[in-house]
């Protein structure tokens, strides 16, 4: 039995040590393209948010804006098979926009795409709460309505090719204005992948 117990013990200190041996590293995100895999990735985000931004900032609805315009951030479906943060996506277009200084993004109302901040709603509600100095609270009617909506979509195809798999991805980017329901802009980024069927799972 000691000679057992003793064997079992060696044996899971070499595992450990063996285990220890992997070094783990830092990669620069420049050079993280090396380690890309079939699903989305960083690289894929970054190339939509790149293609969507100079599409939209290029765009002559943007060209011709005169004043700011207020952002809501409104739905992302995300029609893949993978759990995609689709506000990672969004996040990035709207900060480009914001810099762009003819955009203001609002966290008052938003769809599954964008985040609304509670604190907004939660700090209205202390108007009939006694423990408050009154004065200090938000009075009524200065929430700023968005006048332009956000939203989007993001698509896979799996293709069979011999003994490889093409999986396609599109991400569609829409701009509404909201008081007409018009399209202002839009923009569809293609990326293609290749690999082989034992490394596609779905």
């Amino acid at each position: 039995m000691y000679k057992w117990t003793k064997a079992v013990v060696i044996g899971i200190t070499a595992i450990g040590i063996i285990g220890c041996g992997g070094k783990v590293s830092y990669v620069d995100t420049q050079d993280s393209a090396e380690y890309t895999s079939v699903g989305i990735d960083y690289h894929d985000i970054e190339a939509a948010v790149h293609k969507s931004v100079q599409s939209l900032l290029n765009s002559e609805y943007v060209l011709g804006l005169e004043n700011k315009q207020v952002l809501a951030i409104s739905d992302v479906i995300n029609d893949t098979m993978q759990q995609v943060d689709v506000r990672e996506l969004t996040g990035k277009v709207a900060r480009a926009m914001r810099k762009s200084g003819k955009f203001q993004l609002t966290n008052a109302i938003s769809g599954s795409g964008g985040t609304t901040d509670n604190m907004i709603y939660n700090t209205r509600n202390l108007r009939e709460n006694d423990e408050f100095n009154q004065y200090t609270t938000t009075e009524k009617g200065t929430l700023i309505a968005p006048n332009l909506s956000l939203s989007g979509v993001i698509v896979q195809r799996n293709t069979r090719v011999g003994k490889k798999q093409r999986v396609d991805y599109s991400f569609t980017l829409t701009l509404t204005n909201i008081k007409t329901g018009m399209v202002e802009w839009d923009e569809n980024t293609h990326i293609i992948k290749v690999a082989p069927n034992s490394k596609v799972s779905w």
